[in-house]
């Protein structure tokens, strides 16, 4: 009798052990996957945000060298300049047929007073050729005056962009065929060095046609392209996502001065990030540029202090993606700080770790029915069956238990069938409850042989029990 107990008994703890380690294991195995998703879901986050920034700027920059978009933004300030100048040549001509003026004099008044008009801060300008061809000549050109009178034929004028054209050819063509218009090309420009390179521009040139003159101006193109990038970072200091939080951040390309371009919160902008706080921001701009270089995109793993309504959280895990706009060397980035994701994993575990010990709470109450019930029918069987009945019942147990001697016995075994009684242990304890509730309404209120019956039934089905759990074992010592 404490034999069997004690076999009971073993097999109740080791199913606990069994069940408490499954149910861990695969706690923390679902914790473990569902961190990895939600990490996978930030960075698929994290790079389409990006991707709708650097969406933004590419399209601002190329919108800077677009032709018909430039002729749409730019070419109405030109033609009001143009405007300007037409209207003096208008005047002029009015004073010549009033005689006051002769036309040598109109023209010479008209380029005296064209010759000083300046906008765009002194740097755009009002120049004047005559239509001529096969070549046309400079009549006025206010900051270059040597080209004054000179024949425009230079191959060097061989410019207009997309034909190679003679850039004065251009113009008379064009003005001739439809009295103005717009024509782009390069053209000398002095940068911030004194050196002088060739740079895209756009002209507006219209014809005036009583003294067949053209008057022209242009802006250089770099000028757009300055407006884009100008324009490009006003957009994205306003993007905003995750509910304001999340915002962008432009940065550039040189390790050795590291600084931000454009970074909406703070005083930080154009400022080489050196010393104190600063150098930390450096590093982590250098991470931006190093991962850039190598692989033009990617992500950034950092801790960063994280400011809230009740001040700065120090060192903060942080996760961020940049990616490189190669025209313009910007590396444009947002970040999310991770530890809401820590602090949701840790909600969660904390709320399976309690159901995994409502589960442990569970099966020890029903091991516990389950050993009682054991010891019950242990007495029930002794009390219903003479002693010999009785030894010989058990001794029939003990017989299609025991182990053949072509099956030698494991110390692995009671933990097997523990294993695989942890998974059918419900199954059985309803049963035996079965044959409990069986027992109790027989006793004391039928005759001795319906109790008799009632109890060969339940001895069948408590051998069938064992025998099920004997094939169970066989079948796993066979797979060893």
């Amino acid at each position: 009798m404490k034999q069997n107990i004690f076999y009971v008994v073993l097999s109740i703890v080791l199913v606990l052990v069994f069940t408490t380690y499954g149910a861990m294991r695969r706690s923390n195995d679902m914790l473990e996957r569902y961190k990895a998703e939600e990490i996978y879901q930030i960075k698929q986050n994290l790079k389409n945000f990006v991707d709708v920034a650097y969406s933004t700027v590419d399209s601002n920059y190329k919108n800077s060298m677009d032709k018909e978009y430039l002729e749409k933004h730019y070419g109405h300030q030109l033609k009001n300049i143009i405007d300007v100048a037409e209207t003096i040549f208008k005047s002029k001509t009015e004073e010549v047929k009033a005689g006051r003026l002769t036309l040598a004099e109109a023209q010479l008044e008209a380029i005296k007073e064209i010759k000083n008009i300046r906008y765009n801060n002194g740097n755009s300008y009002i120049w004047i050729s005559d239509t001529t061809l096969p070549y046309p000549k400079m009549i006025m050109h206010p900051i270059m005056p040597s080209l004054n009178g000179q024949i425009m034929d230079d191959p060097k004028y061989n410019c207009a962009m997309g034909k190679e054209q003679n850039l004065f050819v251009a113009f008379a063509e064009l003005v001739q065929k439809q009295g103005s218009g717009f024509v782009d090309y390069l053209w000398p420009k002095v940068i911030t060095d004194e050196s002088i390179i060739d740079v895209p521009k756009l002209s507006y040139v219209r014809l005036f046609q009583d003294w067949n003159w053209i008057i022209g101006t242009d802006f250089y193109i770099d000028d757009a392209i300055s407006d884009g990038m100008n324009k490009s970072k006003t957009e994205l200091r306003q993007m905003r996502y995750d509910n304001g939080i999340g915002f962008f951040w432009i940065n550039n390309m040189d390790e050795s001065t590291p600084q931000f371009y454009m970074y909406p919160i703070g005083s930080i902008e154009n400022v080489v990030l050196e010393g104190g706080r600063l150098n930390k921001l450096g590093k982590v701009i250098k991470k931006f540029i190093k991962i850039c270089k190598r692989k033009g995109s990617g992500y950034v793993e950092f801790t960063w202090d994280k400011p809230t309504l009740k001040g700065s959280i120090k060192d903060v895990s942080k996760l961020s993606y940049v990616k490189l706009y190669e025209p313009l060397g910007w590396v444009i980035g947002t970040g999310i700080y991770m530890d809401d994701v820590d602090k949701f994993i840790a909600r969660e575990k904390k709320y399976l770790n309690k159901q995994i010990w409502q589960l442990i709470f569970n099966i020890s109450i029903i091991s516990v029915v389950t050993l009682c019930i054991f010891i019950l029918l242990y007495y029930a069987i002794g009390k219903y069956f003479s002693a010999t009945e009785s030894n010989k019942f058990w001794e029939e147990v003990k017989e299609k238990t025991s182990v053949s001697p072509e099956q030698p016995s494991s110390s692995e075994d009671p933990v097997k069938i523990a294993q695989e009684l942890s998974k059918i242990m419900l199954a059985e304890q309803t049963k035996l409850l079965a044959y409990t509730a069986t027992l109790q309404a027989t006793k004391g209120c039928q005759e001795v042989q319906d109790s008799k019956t009632a109890v060969d039934q339940l001895t069948n089905q408590v051998r069938d029990m064992i025998v099920d759990v004997k094939k169970m074992t066989n079948k796993m010592e066979q797979d060893d």
